[in-house]
C-alpha cells in the first residue's frame, strides 16, 4: 500500500516547473537541475509576443526536457494565428504538449475571448499535440464566474471524451492545501474525470509569495494564514517560503481517498527557480518525501 511519503516521492518524480521565455535562455545552467525530460512550461506573459515562445521552447528540447508552451487565448488574436504558432513550435522544438489558457490580459488581442475557441477548433490535435493542459482554479478565478467556471470544466471534459490527446487540468496556485482537496472533490461530483495536477508555489520569498497572491486574486487561503496563530507574522518572517506542508497534505489526501484525481504536482517558482528545483530533488528522496 502506498503511504503519503511515497506518493509525495512520486509527485516530485514527475512534476512540472514554470519558467518565462527570458528563464529559458538559462537552459544550459538551469537543465541540470531537473531529470532528463522534465516537462518545463512556458508562461505567455501579458503584453509579450506570443513568438518568443518559440526559441524558449527551442532552448527547452536542446537542453533534454520536454516544452509545454503557454498559448494564451486572449493574446492571440485569431485561430489563424493559433494555428501559425502550433505549427512553429510543432516544426522548431517538436512541441506535442500545450497549456491552453485565457490569459491575464482584460482586452483581447482580437476575437479569442477565453480558451474554448482554441480547444474546440481542432487546431491542436490536427498539429500532432498529443498532450493537453487546461486550467483550474481552486479558489475561483476573479475574471471568471463560479457557475461558469463550473459549466466550463464540463464541457472540457466533453472534448476531452472526443479528442485523440490525453487532457489534464493544471491548477493555480492557493497557500493551502484544504482549496485543492476540496477543489478536486466537487468537480469530480459535478463529473470531471480529468487528472488533475496541483500548481504550487515553489521555493520563493514571502514578500514575492504574497505579490503574486494577491495579484491572482488568491484571496481564501490568505485568510486562512490570517485566522492561524502566527500564519501572517510566521510567512513574513520566513526567509523563504517552501511548499513542503501543502505538498505532504495534498499527496496524504490522495492516498486517504483513492478516488482522488490529483496525480501530481506543478511548481510556480515565482523567481526561484534554482531552489524550487532543489526542492523537488530532495523530495525526490524517500527520507526527505516522507511527512512528518
Amino acid at each position: 500500500m502506498t503511504d503519503a511519503g511515497s506518493r509525495l516521492q512520486q509527485f516530485a518524480a514527475t512534476a512540472s516547473i514554470e519558467l518565462t521565455p527570458r528563464d529559458a535562455g538559462r537552459m544550459d545552467e538551469l537543465g541540470s537541475l531537473l531529470p532528463q525530460s522534465s516537462p518545463i512550461y512556458l508562461t505567455a506573459l501579458p503584453g509579450a509576443d506570443p513568438e518568443s515562445l518559440v526559441p524558449a521552447a527551442v532552448a527547452v528540447r536542446e537542453a533534454g526536457h520536454t516544452p509545454v508552451p503557454h498559448l494564451a487565448a486572449r493574446g492571440l488574436r485569431d485561430l489563424d494565428e493559433v494555428d501559425a504558432l502550433i505549427g512553429r513550435l510543432v516544426a522548431e522544438a517538436e512541441v506535442d504538449d500545450v497549456l491552453v489558457v485565457g490569459g491575464g490580459i482584460k482586452q483581447p488581442a482580437g476575437q479569442l475571448e477565453s480558451s474554448l475557441p482554441v480547444l474546440e477548433s481542432g487546431l491542436l490535435e490536427r498539429h500532432g499535440i498529443r498532450r493537453i493542459g487546461v486550467a483550474g482554479h481552486p479558489e475561483g478565478s476573479p475574471d471568471i464566474p463560479a457557475d461558469a467556471a463550473r459549466e466550463t470544466i464540463v464541457r472540457k471534459n466533453e472534448l476531452a471524451a472526443g479528442s485523440s490527446a490525453e487532457w489534464r487540468i493544471v491548477t493555480q496556485f492557493a497557500l493551502a492545501a484544504e482549496p485543492y482537496i476540496v477543489y478536486e472533490r466537487e468537480l469530480r461530483e459535478a463529473g470531471n474525470r480529468l487528472p488533475i495536477v496541483a500548481g504550487l508555489p515553489g521555493v520563493t520569498s514571502p514578500p514575492r509569495l504574497l505579490k503574486f497572491a494577491l495579484a491572482c486574486g488568491i484571496g481564501p487561503s490568505i485568510e486562512v494564514l490570517r485566522k492561524q496563530s502566527g500564519g501572517l507574522l510566521k510567512l513574513a518572517t520566513t526567509r523563504s517560503w517552501r511548499p513542503d506542508a501543502i505538498a505532504a497534505e495534498i499527496a496524504r489526501s490522495t492516498v486517504d481517498d483513492p478516488g482522488s484525481l490529483i496525480a501530481g504536482i506543478h511548481l510556480f517558482p515565482f523567481g526561484g527557480v534554482e531552489e524550487s528545483a532543489g526542492w523537488l530533488a530532495e523530495m525526490r528522496t524517500p527520507r526527505a518525501a516522507a511527512p512528518a
